[in-house]
């Protein structure tokens, strides 16, 4: 898949990173100033993701994760140290260029989905597509293929209360992909869903990122996510590791498949198929995994 290539107003920053990575922090901070003190949501975080991964953003309510993956989205700037996003330093950019990095270089997928009620599935993901300016052609035929790829070519021209959370989400995840983007930011994207439907979108991410060479974050609660995820960081306090402490090491979707009754069999019927077992077996993320084709392949 073609790299799209930004509009001139942002010129490539000498001192950015490598062309293998995706996003850059150096020591950043995010403070905010309440009732005259000052209060920190992260406090020095430096990390560095590439291309073609997919990491799990993991951490408590108000451990800082969300304002994190705000600054590494473009949504926010740091107070102090230096972003960098697909070659782009974001600390040196106006409202207008973050926007338009945003727009063609970014996709977006929300807790709550974020559909427009009022258009269809294939409308919300052309959505994008018409407001960066591609044509009328163009816009059709790739918001086709988009659907089809996730499983709703027969569910295109439903709108979103016409579809289940499993398939809103999947529509997310079409819109997300319509601009081709180099990284997808997907802020608790299965917290709405039953377990099933969310390990299924995991999978579903897992496997776009194999064949599309998209790096996805995604910010999440569940600790299946770093069983699937090739990479897990960890907020705390508004400071990132790597060590998963015993807090998060709870139950997780695929912890449910050794419980009895018929959703948690359903849940290991659904981590076969997905070649998780295996993967578990092997040893966690460094184990292979053979996924099945997306839908609609």
């Amino acid at each position: 898949m073609a790299t799209p290539v930004l509009p001139a107003p942002i010129a490539a920053d000498e001192s950015a990173s490598p062309r293998d990575t995706i996003v850059r922090c150096e020591n950043v901070s995010r403070v905010y100033h309440l009732a005259g003190e000052e209060v920190y949501a992260c406090r020095d975080v430096s990390c560095e993701i590439v291309r073609g991964k997919l990491v799990a953003l993991r951490g408590r309510s108000g451990s800082g994760k969300t304002t994190l993956i705000n600054i590494m989205s473009g949504l926010d700037k740091p107070s102090k140290g230096k972003t960098f996003i697909l070659g782009k330093e974001t600390t040196r950019m106006n409202d207008g260029q973050l926007t338009e990095l945003r727009r063609h270089m970014i996709g977006f997928i929300f807790q709550a989905f974020a559909l427009l009620p009022v258009l269809s599935a294939f409308e919300n993901v052309e959505l994008p597509m018409r407001l960066s300016g591609r044509g009328a052609r163009a816009r059709q035929r790739r918001a086709t293929d988009l659907l089809e790829m996730v499983g709703l070519g027969k569910r295109m021209h439903h709108r979103p209360f016409e579809l289940s959370g499993g398939e809103q989400a999947r529509v997310a995840i079409a819109r997300a992909l319509a601009n081709e983007p180099g990284m997808i930011v997907a802020d608790e994207p299965t917290g709405a869903l039953d377990s099933v439907t969310g390990l299924q979108i995991m999978m579903l991410f897992r496997r776009i990122v194999q064949e599309q060479d998209v790096t996805i974050i995604m910010a999440t609660h569940d600790p299946t996510i770093s069983e699937i995820a090739d990479e897990t960081l960890i907020m705390s306090d508004g400071r990132m590791s790597r060590d998963i402490p015993e807090e998060l090491q709870g139950t997780g979707i695929l912890d449910a498949v050794h419980m009895p009754g018929t959703l948690h069999a359903e849940i290991g019927l659904t981590a076969d198929r997905e070649g998780l077992h295996d993967r578990i077996e092997r040893g966690g993320p460094s184990g292979e995994v053979t996924l099945p084709p997306l839908p609609g392949e």
